[in-house]
């Protein structure tokens, strides 16, 4: 069995209209990625619920609904300031960031 991460590719991958914004979104991922780390070890719960909210909607928008879920489940955490479900799910979400650049030919 093959344990490796499966790649995570965009729904809009195949709209040459979206390639653009899907590019700009998967090379500034871990950028982001890291700002949502930075805020939960800082204990800026609400600034990761914003940070998280925007980055959910930006996920869906370019066709990442995997992302967009982690994101959302992220903000929802911080929203209610339980720091441990925070931490819990952004660990998803950095997986699952990690697969998308994974599936996305130049971001890695």
């Amino acid at each position: 069995m093959d344990d490796r991460p499966r790649p995570i590719h965009s729904s809009l991958g195949e709209d040459p209209a979206q390639l653009a914004a899907i590019e700009t979104f998967v090379v500034a991922l871990a950028e982001r990625i890291d700002e949502l780390q930075d805020c939960e070890a800082q204990g800026t719960l609400a600034q990761l619920a914003t940070r998280a909210a925007a980055l959910a909607e930006e996920a869906t928008r370019v066709g990442y609904g995997p992302l967009a879920e982690w994101a959302e489940a992220v903000r929802r955490a911080g929203a209610d300031r339980n720091a441990q479900d925070a931490r819990k799910a952004l660990l998803e979400l950095t997986e699952v960031a990690y697969r998308v650049r994974l599936g996305h030919r130049g971001a890695v």
